[in-house]
């Protein structure tokens, strides 16, 4: 039995993933955490080719998943910029440096340029999908996606921002 254990042990360092309890995925090979809040389930830890989870929340929200996957960068790639994308439908709406969530149906951001953008996702005929955000790094690009029903997202899209924690490279 111990023997078992070691095994499992090492073939995790090998993929470059570990877990730190039930809630939470760390990537020894791309120098990232991730924290779910307790009530989030995580499903999937890796594949082959890259560190992978996927995670569902609570049964009461139908439809709503949550995805993680990291990969290795170009070495002339070195930013650490993080790219919100909005869904709506099956587009994104929009890719936004930086963001803030205001009241319900709108986002603050500023551009490139320094101008201050406010774009409205909830609207007639349009409804919220989710977010997929992209953290490019020096070593890896991680990307993260959440997609629920609308009705649900406020409710949730705190913990969602809360729950990544990059380490340093």
């Amino acid at each position: 039995m111990r023997s078992s254990w070691i095994v499992l042990v090492v073939a995790l360092l090998l993929q470059g993933c570990s877990s730190w309890g039930d809630y939470s995925f760390k990537s020894d090979r791309f120098k990232f955490k991730i924290t779910f809040p307790e009530r989030w389930e995580i499903w999937d830890r890796s594949d082959d080719r890259n560190d992978y989870l996927v995670a569902s929340l609570p049964d009461d929200i139908r439809d709503a998943s949550i995805t993680v996957r990291a990969t290795p960068t170009a070495p002339d790639i070195g930013t650490d910029e993080v790219y919100p994308s909005f869904l709506e439908g099956d587009g994104d709406a929009a890719i936004l440096p930086k963001f803030e969530v205001l009241e319900r149906g709108s986002i603050s951001c500023k551009n490139r340029e320094g101008r201050q953008i406010i774009y409205t996702y909830v609207a007639e005929k349009h409804r919220m999908k989710g977010i997929r955000t992209l953290f490019i790094g020096l070593r890896y690009i991680l990307r993260v996606g959440m997609e629920m029903p609308e009705d649900n997202f406020d409710d949730y899209v705190l913990d969602f921002r809360k729950m990544i924690s990059l380490m340093e490279m």
